[in-house]
């Protein structure tokens, strides 16, 4: 898939999401200012048909048009001009609320004009069993008229009239479900198409690994063929000598990646030994003096006092200090100084490998120890490799209950460190 495309897809459900959340807050606040307004008309038609009642009760005339009044949002008062018992007048009010399905706690009170107070102030459950109690949970405000009215307040308006939204609230979830299940396709869309060009990288890295090797033993094998080479016997050991370290080196590259693999599906299987540090890693300096003297490396190595003993795997520890040590090589260039240095205490051993290379960026060390990843070289197509070294080093390491920090500042170098535990913390992975 072109990046182009990716791209199109991309900013493509970005604008559909942002669309879908934009109409999503637009309807959901309509419909919650929909919902107020028929708060307060059912609220409205309720208290007139309570005052209806209360004058029916009296035997008198309406004396104004708009008997209800909405102080504030939640405060309502109705002006009947009469005083009436409080158990009557909670009747009628629970009795219209049924009526008009407004299911919700409320709180009222009479207001006694001669004494210009609010008095017989009483709360309300209707959402428990119609529960009352004396007293409100704030104090209603008394509203200077002439007359007499009753006020009803709502202390749960706004919570009330966000339950009555439940449709717009399961439409929104669903929304989400499917904005977040947009989101994850890009996503996975965007990680299949790095690990395709990663991938791809690795087949054409090892492709090319494979393939000088493979050069090499198939043009020696066509020199052997000949008839006359019998009678040059120091040119027949040359290449059978070219044709065997050409075979061991494609062998160990194959090792690699099989190792890779077995790490990679948690099937590596740890041969503990107790393992003197200091002696492994010298085994491995020592195996590098021909690549050393080759290039013409700088190189140091620094044992720590006294016997450094672990419970290791001493196969994949050896294997994983050496991809550190060929990496600086590697990596190092002309001039290269590379420092191997072994450090203890009472919980862990410490294996540094250290070169003076070109560093590495500080937004490439956390995609390090990731499967093929390799740090882009810029102009630069000497160096060689799968881009698995480092991830496998790191499982080998987390295996054995320890871990591999990297240490880099561009310009000036790099350094690996593993850390092994002294104590058995190790876990075996079959």
């Amino acid at each position: 898939m072109k990046n182009s495309l990716i791209r199109l897809i991309f900013a493509l459900s970005f604008i559909t999401a942002v669309g879908i959340i934009t109409s999503q807050i637009f309807w959901v606040t309509k419909a919650y200012e929909l919902e107020d307004k028929d708060f307060d008309y059912k609220v409205t038609s309720s208290l007139k048909d309570v005052a209806l009642k209360i004058w029916e009760i009296k035997k008198t005339q309406a004396t104004l048009y708009d008997v209800v009044e909405q102080i504030n949002p939640g405060y309502f008062i109705v002006q009947v001009n009469h005083q009436i018992s409080d158990e009557l007048l909670e009747h009628f009010l629970k009795e219209q609320f049924m009526l008009h399905n407004l299911i919700t706690d409320f709180e009222y009170g009479q207001y006694d004009c001669a004494m210009d107070s609010m008095v017989s102030m009483k709360y309300v459950s209707m959402l428990h069993g119609n529960t009352e109690k004396d007293g409100t949970l704030v104090e209603l405000p008394i509203e200077q008229r002439e007359n007499y009215y009753f006020a009803v307040h709502f202390p749960n308006r706004k919570q009330y009239v966000g339950e009555q939204l439940h449709v717009w609230v399961y439409s929104s979830l669903f929304l989400l479900a499917v904005i977040v299940i947009m989101i994850l396709t890009v996503y996975v869309i965007m990680k299949q198409k790095r690990l395709s060009e990663i991938q791809k990288d690795f087949v054409n890295n090892m492709t090319h690994e494979f393939k000088t090797p493979l050069a090499t033993i198939q043009l020696s094998a066509e020199v052997l063929k000949k008839p006359d080479i019998v009678e040059k016997p120091q040119r027949l050991l040359n290449y059978a000598t070219l044709i065997d370290k050409e075979a061991s080196l494609l062998a160990l590259q194959i090792e690699r990646v099989l190792h890779m693999a077995h790490a990679e599906k948690g099937e590596i299987i740890l041969k503990k030994e107790k393992t003197n540090i200091n002696e492994l890693v010298q085994e491995v300096y020592q195996g590098f003096a021909d690549k050393f003297a080759q290039s013409d490396i700088a190189h140091s190595l620094d044992l720590a006092g006294g016997d450094v003993v672990c419970e290791i795997d001493r196969l994949h520890i050896k294997n994983a200090v050496s991809n550190l040590v060929e990496n600086a090589i590697k990596y190092a260039g002309e001039g290269a100084v590379v420092k191997i240095r072994v450090t203890g205490n009472d919980k862990n051993v410490r294996i540094a490998v250290e070169d003076n290379g070109p560093g590495i960026p500080p937004e490439f060390q956390k995609m390090l120890f990731d499967r093929f990843f390799r740090v882009p070289m810029g102009n630069r197509h000497d160096v060689k490799g799968f881009g698995i070294g480092l991830n496998y080093v790191k499982i080998i390491a987390k295996t054995h209950g320890g871990d591999v920090l990297c240490k880099s500042t561009p310009g000036s170098g790099t350094t690996f460190i593993i850390i092994l535990p002294r104590q058995s913390g190790i876990r075996n992975k079959k």
